[in-house]
């Protein structure tokens, strides 16, 4: 998790390089006797100024380095009780933002008369990167741009888009964002749309701002077997979210799906991916179903509410699966 990274200085000048702090224990928590440990670490330059060294845990230097790569132990771990913990901190160069969304709000919005789905994300960004000590300079920042300089300033974030997205905007509390590059989708490859601010985020500093995009329906919606069944069921990723080298961690996320008027009898399963993405359990996922009215319903477009806390970008391969039972007609009132 991004929140267990500090950055040390807690300010710098706008030029400076940005280093961070990293806390664990040599000896891993766990609740059972192990015979032997070892941690490794590989930092993203060999530029380590700080490290904690381990005295009588080994024979030998600890931690044994060999470029960017840090590692400590193996440690004969078999006499050590359960829970014993010997602090570790280490402090290295990282010239990139460290970026944390306070809040995502993802709409998902079904019509199952135009066979479209549109999705909208609202995001409240933050910094967590080392503060500046004086005032920003747009002197500085124009020079450093023109030198390609490395910064621990948010410059730009890409937003990768499935196939066959469209329609893509990008909106700030200002207004319509002209400064974005999109780039359509090719056969099956994925299309990309690049972002920029209207202003560094530094350290500290915030943006909140819009995207959105349609797809085709039929991509994310099947109906269950049977000629005359009513169940349908919809499978669309919990998260997608700008793909940085350096990662995003979500402090909270609340997934919408607005289904089509009719909708009812509403269960959903998060997926992961092939590998762990380090969903909670299904216990912390917080779930309603509500009704929402939009123009020309008669009772409401069935909606269904994730609410979780503390995902990191890796969640981005998890799937969310939705099945209902949808009554149709050829009103544009029974399925929107």
């Amino acid at each position: 998790m991004l929140s267990s990274l500090s950055p040390l200085p807690a300010t710098i000048q706008q030029a400076d390089k940005q280093y961070l702090t990293y806390s664990f224990s040599a000896y891993t928590p766990s609740a059972y006797t192990t015979d032997t440990q070892k941690t490794k670490l590989k930092f993203p330059s060999t530029n380590v100024p700080d490290y904690t060294t381990t005295d009588g845990l080994k024979s030998g230097s600890d931690p044994e380095r060999k470029g960017a790569t840090y590692t400590y132990g193996p440690y004969d771990t078999a006499k050590v009780a359960p829970g014993t913990e010997h602090p570790i901190t280490v402090r290295y160069e990282f010239t990139k933002p460290v970026i944390t969304v306070n809040l995502l709000e993802r709409d998902l919005e079904v019509s199952h008369w135009g066979g479209n789905l549109a999705t909208e994300e609202r995001y409240w960004l933050r910094n967590n990167g080392s503060q500046l000590t004086n005032q920003f300079s747009r002197v500085d920042w124009t020079y450093s741009n023109y030198q390609k300089a490395p910064t621990s300033a948010v410059r730009e974030l890409t937003y990768p888009l499935l196939p066959g997205s469209v329609d893509p905007y990008f909106i700030d509390d200002i207004g319509n964002v002209s400064t974005s590059r999109y780039r359509p989708s090719v056969g099956k490859s994925a299309g990309n749309l690049e972002l920029k601010p209207r202003y560094p985020i530094f350290g500290g500093w915030n943006y909140s701002f819009r995207i959105g995009w349609n797809n085709d329906l039929a991509s994310f919606l099947r109906r269950a077997a049977g000629v005359d069944s009513d169940s349908y069921v919809l499978k669309v990723p919990l998260i997608e979210g700008p793909k940085m080298a350096e990662g995003i961690q979500y402090e909270r996320v609340i997934v919408r799906v607005v289904l089509p008027e009719g909708a009812h009898n509403v269960r959903f399963e998060v997926l992961e991916g092939s590998h762990s993405n380090g969903l909670p359990g299904a216990e912390h996922i917080h779930a309603q179903v509500s009704s929402l009215k939009t123009y020309m319903d008669t009772l409401g477009r069935t909606t269904l509410t994730l609410e979780v806390d503390s995902l990191t970008d890796e969640a981005r391969d998890s799937k969310l699966v939705v099945c209902t039972n949808i009554v149709t007609c050829s009103s544009h009132s029974c399925a929107n």
